[in-house]
C-alpha cells in the first residue's frame, strides 16, 4: 500500500464533525515546551515502546492512572475500527491513546493546544533515533477537510515483511467556517502504525 493511500486513510479516520467542545480554545493553557515534553515522554513510552503489545499499553495506562475510555468514547475516535483507549489528566494538559486493532495497528496519542507546538525539534529528534537505520522515507504533507474539520498529516514509512511501519503527525481543527475566537484549538496527534498487509 502507498504512502499516501495510508496518509489519506489516517486523514480521514482523523476527522469527525467537529465537536465545538473538543475544539474549545484552551484557556490558562500551558507552556508549549513543557505540553510538548510530556506528550513526548508518553508516546515514547506507550507508543514505541509498550507497542504494539497491545496488554503492556493497557498496564502502562493503568500504572499511569489512565481512563479507559467507554466503547462509545472509542468510536468518536476510532469510528468503525476496533480498539481501546484512555484518558489521561497529565502534568500540563490532558491526553487521549488510542489502540486500532490491526491490519492497522497503530498507537496515537492526542492532545489539545492553542496553535500546535512552535517547535517539533524535540519530537523531530525522537522520531530521528527511532528510525535511524531503518529505511524510512518521509511522506506529505498531505491536507483533507471533511465537513467543517481540516487535518494536516505527514511522517515517515519504511517497508516491513507484509506490510509497513509508520510514524505520522496529525494536526486538526475547526475549517474557517466555523472557527471562532472561543473554538480554535488545534488537535495534535501522533501516531505509530504497522500495517500488516492483511
Amino acid at each position: 500500500m502507498g504512502k499516501l493511500t495510508i496518509l489519506a486513510g489516517m486523514l480521514s479516520a482523523a476527522m469527525p464533525a467537529a465537536a465545538a467542545a473538543q475544539y474549545e480554545t484552551p484557556v490558562n493553557p500551558p507552556d508549549p515546551a513543557a505540553q510538548l515534553a510530556e506528550m513526548i515522554e508518553i508516546y515514547d513510552s506507550i507508543c514505541l515502546r509498550a507497542f504494539p503489545d497491545d496488554r503492556a499499553v493497557a498496564r502502562a495506562m493503568a500504572a499511569r492512572g489512565a481512563a479507559e475510555m467507554t466503547d462509545a468514547e472509542v468510536r468518536r475516535l476510532l469510528f468503525d475500527d476496533p480498539g481501546r483507549g484512555w484518558t489521561l489528566a497529565g502534568r500540563t494538559a490532558g491526553f487521549r491513546l488510542t489502540i486500532e486493532a490491526p491490519p492497522f495497528h497503530a498507537c496515537g496519542l492526542r492532545t489539545t493546544t492553542v496553535a500546535g507546538f512552535p517547535d517539533m525539534a524535540p519530537y523531530r529528534a525522537l522520531a530521528d533515533r527511532y528510525e535511524a537505520g531503518g529505511g524510512y522515507r518521509s511522506f506529505g504533507p498531505q491536507s483533507m477537510e471533511v465537513g467543517n474539520v481540516h487535518t494536516t498529516g505527514a511522517g515517515e514509512q519504511r517497508t516491513t515483511r507484509g506490510g509497513a511501519e509508520s510514524l505520522m503527525v496529525f494536526l486538526t481543527t475547526p475549517n474557517e467556517q466555523v472557527r471562532d475566537a472561543a473554538h480554535s484549538a488545534v488537535e495534535v496527534r501522533f501516531v505509530h502504525q504497522l500495517h500488516t498487509g492483511n
